[in-house]
């Protein structure tokens, strides 16, 4: 992650201009907008609930991108629409050191990245927020992120969405309480389909832009191998059964698989094999039997915790391990240097370095904190 200075020095130079001042009376709320229709739809309840809103986007792709070229646009159109300022923001070198990079890297070390989580951290909470900060006098950011702000007795926690099924909590984990407390997330009561109803009744123009599936940088139609052979050098090795010791047959580059694959092994066997580990260093891809990907424990490193202080006594939890996947109840033992390790009540499939561990209590509500799978 950057220094917290080489943040600000982003900002400084990141295409700012003089902010209007905030109006008397009212609390500015820096809405980052990427042109769909979730945060255009959050700068519109923001100026419901009577804030003062300026809408801001992060320029991040070098080149230019589907994300970049209409949602920059589109974004701006909304704001024009809304009556507010509009911000974009230059974080494209920012952005490739610390996002494309990093995902480069992590297939070559055969570790299956998410980005959109580390983006969250480095560029929505990090230079984002600081921009909305520093230089536009926000008191608060806001997304469109499906999750919850709650005051409780103990003070503001990060919760699940009510719609389960767009929760993006697992995505927030790197939040620190001090972001927290100054983050709004207004869709978090919402489902998706309220959330068009509101747009279309309100005339957003981008009421049904599609949302996204695929990563921002990888060109439309372009599957991850075929991006990352772009950057990353074919590498043939051996494919061995992780069970008999078999050699089945050749991969073609170990970044071109993943924990749990199934698909496109290019074997034949007599029943169906799954990517079980991977060695990137002698080059070996282990395959074998579902069961073979069983696991019950797993370290995670970079742990942040959202609470006002870390646990120091192991406790009970639920874990949830990718972003599809239920969170399963299991112990988080703490341990030094920001790490943990995590022993679940049943063995879990397909634990995948690289991926996020997302820490949730027991009523599986309020996000604990999370962690890289390593």
């Amino acid at each position: 992650m950057p220094a917290p200075e080489t943040v600000e020095a982003v900002c400084a130079v990141a295409g700012a201009r003089e902010a209007r001042a905030v109006p008397e009376g009212k609390t500015r709320v820096a809405v980052l907008m990427s042109g769909g229709v979730d945060s255009s739809v959050t700068a519109y309840l923001m100026m419901e609930a009577g804030y003062d809103v300026v809408g801001v986007t992060g320029w991040l792709i070098k080149s230019g991108s589907r994300c970049c070229d209409t949602g920059m646009i589109d974004a701006a159109r909304v704001c024009e629409d809304l009556g507010i300022d509009h911000h974009a923001v230059d974080l494209r070198e920012l952005f490739k050191n610390e996002i494309i990079d990093q995902f480069h890297e992590s297939y070559a070390r055969a570790r299956t990245p998410l980005p959109c989580s580390l983006c969250n951290t480095l560029i929505k909470w990090g230079a984002l927020m600081n921009y909305g900060r520093k230089l536009l006098n926000a008191r608060y950011i806001a997304t469109g992120h499906y999750a919850r702000i709650v005051d409780t007795e103990s003070g503001r926690r990060l919760c699940k969405a009510k719609d389960e099924k767009k929760d993006q909590s697992y995505v927030l984990w790197g939040l620190t309480l001090d972001q927290v407390n100054s983050t709004l997330l207004p869709l978090g009561d919402y489902d998706k389909g309220e959330i068009r109803d509101i747009a279309r009744k309100a005339g957003i123009v981008t009421a049904d832009r599609p949302d996204s599936q695929d990563l921002c940088f990888i060109p439309r139609g372009t599957t991850t191998q075929e991006y990352l052979a772009n950057f990353l050098t074919v590498e043939p090795g051996p494919l061995i059964h992780t069970v008999t010791g078999q050699v089945l047959g050749e991969h073609q580059g170990t970044f071109n698989y993943t924990i749990g694959q199934r698909r496109g092994l290019g074997v034949a066997y007599s029943e169906p094999l799954y990517v079980t580990s991977i060695d990137p260093e002698m080059r070996v891809v282990y395959v074998g039997p579902k069961e073979a990907l069983l696991r019950r424990e797993l370290t995670a490193s970079f742990v942040n915790w959202i609470m006002p202080s870390p646990p120091a006594e192991p406790f009970q939890a639920l874990a949830k391990i990718r972003y599809n996947s239920q969170a399963a109840p299991a112990t988080i033992f703490p341990l030094a240097e920001g790490r943990v390790r995590v022993v679940f009540s049943e063995a879990q499939p397909a634990i995948t370095p690289g991926q996020v561990l997302g820490i949730y209590d027991e009523e599986n509500v309020y996000i604990l904190g999370g962690g890289w799978i390593d």
